[in-house]
C-alpha cells in the first residue's frame, strides 16, 4: 500500500464503522419512516392522510404554461382536464376522470380516443406515467405527447380548478 493509499483506506474503513450506527442509534431502526414523519410534522413533506387532489395544478417553461384541474366528483373520483403546451401550435388537451388511491391516480380520458394511464401524486407534484397507451395520441397535436408531463398543485379547491382555462376546451374542468 503506498502513503497516500493509506489515509484514503483508512478514513473509508472509519466511514463505514460509523455509518448505520450512528443513525439508528438516534432514530431507531426504521430511519426512513422516522425522517418522514418528522417531516410531515413540520410540514416539509404533506401529510399522506390528507393530501387534497382537487385544485388547480400548472408547470411553467419556455413553451408555455401545462395547466392540470381535478373537480371532486365522489369519495375518490374526480373529473379532470389538462392542457400540455409544446409550442405555439404543438399541445396536448382533454378532458377525462380520475380515480385516486393513495399516491397512485388512475386517469381516463374521454371524447377522442382510448386513453387509460397511471399517474402519480405525492401532494405536490402529479406525474404522468412515462409511456401511455397509443390512443392517448389522438389528445395531441403532431409530435406532442402526454407521456411524463408532471404539474405542480398551486391552488387547492373545486373552485380554483373550475377557472382553470385550456386552449380549444375553454375551461378545463367547467
Amino acid at each position: 500500500m503506498t502513503r497516500t493509499a493509506f489515509p484514503i483506506f483508512a478514513l473509508c474503513a472509519l466511514l463505514a464503522g460509523c455509518g448505520d450506527g450512528a443513525l439508528t442509534s438516534s432514530l431507531g431502526s426504521d430511519a426512513g419512516a422516522t425522517l418522514d414523519a418528522r417531516a410531515v410534522e413540520t410540514g416539509v413533506l404533506p401529510n399522506p392522510d390528507k393530501i387534497e387532489f382537487a385544485g388547480r395544478f400548472e408547470t411553467r417553461s419556455d413553451l408555455g404554461i401545462d395547466k392540470f384541474c381535478a373537480v371532486k366528483t365522489d369519495a375518490n373520483r374526480f373529473d379532470i382536464g389538462f392542457l400540455a403546451v409544446f409550442g405555439p401550435e404543438s399541445k396536448c388537451e382533454g378532458t377525462g376522470a380520475a380515480s385516486v388511491k393513495g399516491d397512485e391516480v388512475e386517469v381516463t380520458l374521454n371524447g377522442k380516443g382510448n386513453c387509460t394511464f397511471a399517474a402519480r401524486y405525492d401532494g405536490i407534484e402529479l406525474r404522468f406515467a412515462g409511456a401511455v397507451e397509443s390512443g392517448c395520441a389522438s389528445y395531441c397535436s403532431e409530435k406532442a405527447s402526454l407521456s411524463g408531463t408532471h404539474y405542480f398543485m398551486i391552488e387547492p379547491g373545486d373552485s380554483a380548478a373550475r377557472n382553470t382555462l385550456g386552449r380549444e376546451i375553454e375551461r378545463l374542468c367547467g
